[in-house]
Order: C-alpha cells, then structure tokens, then sequence
C-alpha cells in the first residue's frame, strides 16, 4: 500500500504558531488603547424618545456671541436717535411747526387765488402741497374738497370730507355742509339730512349761516 499523503492533507501546520491568534491578539491590543483614550460617545444616551442636543461647537458661541455684539450696536444706536429727539425742547419743536405753519398758508392763499380764477386744479395742487408741511389742518383738506366738488368728483370730496369729521375736528362746520352738499348731488338724501342735523348740533350758534347756506347750495354748489 503506498504511503503517499497529499500535500494539502499534512498536519505540520498544528505544529507550527497560529497566525489567527496572532491576529486575535492584535486587535485586543488595539481595542484596549482606544479605551485607554476615553473618547466621548456622542451617541450615549440617544434613544428614540430623548434626542436632544446637550453641548454646542465652539463654532456656535462665536455666532451667538456675534450676533448679541451687532444687536447690542443696533440698540445703542436707537437709543443715541431717541436721545437726540428727547434733546429738542418744546419750545424748538414749537417753532418749527411755526414755521411750517407759515409755508402752508402760504400755499392755502395761493390755492385761494386760483380758485377764484376756476382753477380748481391748480388750486388741489396749492393745497396738496400745503399739507405736506401741516398735515393735520382741516381748513386745506375742506378747501381742496370743495375744489373736488366743483370738479365733481365727489367721491374724492368725501375722502377729505371724512378724514377731516373722523380725525381732525368732527364738529367742522363747512365739513359737514359740505358733505351733506355732496351727499345730495349723488341723491342720497338720507345722508344729506344727517349731515344738515349734526352741523346744527354741533354748531347751535351758527344756525343763521347754515340756513344761508342751504338757500345758496340750492341754486350754486
């Protein structure tokens, strides 16, 4: 019987070291250096219920700390615009609205002028340029409604109308005539009476001149 073995069928190798416990032993010995560095885990303590996010990069301080320095700017800077306007004494404030004052009614006698050429257009513009020195004057808003009038475009009337009734004075006389005038030239009459009503309400010892003027609105308005 022959005595030939495969080579591959030798046992010699049980003999010889295991190079798989070398291998073994590798990487115990590098899995004990990595515990040796006690790296932080960021996933320890994530589950499905906590999830949040306890510490912050660097990176984000410094935007933080950014952002309050620009909003801490922002609020010193309004603050120096609040104290400049509470540096101005009444009596300055007073005399520019003087002053402003005087520019509108300028402008006023202008518009005036060109409404009694018939120039209701340039007489809007005269008023319009008016207000924007003294914007809460009732006298401009009713003069450049009664030019709107005149022009019939009455709705615009009202406009002015009605601003100067619900914010400015709401017992203006010529407001509420001139209103209840142009409520009747766009037959509503029943605002028509209502207007009549509160200007003798509002102005008792006037009742003669609004009489008058209902005498001229029913031949010239």
């Amino acid at each position: 019987m022959s005595s030939y073995i495969h080579s591959e069928l030798h046992e010699d190798f049980l003999l010889k070291p295991s190079k798989v416990d070398d291998v073994i032993k590798l990487l115990h010995e590098i899995a004990k250096s990595s515990k040796e560095k006690a790296e932080v885990d960021i996933s320890a303590g994530v589950t499905d219920t906590n999830f949040m996010v306890m510490h912050r990069t660097n990176v984000t301080k410094k935007s933080k700390s950014l952002s309050k320095k620009n909003i801490s700017g922002k609020s010193n800077t309004n603050q120096m615009t609040f104290m400049r306007q509470i540096d101005v004494s009444e009596e300055e404030r007073k005399k520019v609205r003087e002053e402003r004052i005087y520019v509108a009614n300028n402008f006023r006698r202008l518009g005036n002028a060109e409404y009694r050429k018939t120039n209701f257009d340039k007489a809007i513009e005269y008023y319009s340029r008016g207000l924007t020195y003294i914007n809460d004057s009732p006298v401009l808003f009713v003069n450049r409604s009664l030019c709107n009038i005149k022009k019939r475009e009455f709705k615009r009337a009202l406009l002015d109308l009605d601003h100067v009734l619900n914010h400015l004075d709401g017992c203006c006389l010529r407001a509420w005539l001139y209103k209840a005038g142009t409520l009747k030239r766009m037959n509503n009459e029943a605002g028509y009476e209502e207007c009549i009503g509160n200007a003798r309400r509002f102005n008792s010892g006037n009742l003669q001149y609004i009489d008058m003027f209902l005498d001229k609105m029913r031949s010239d308005f």
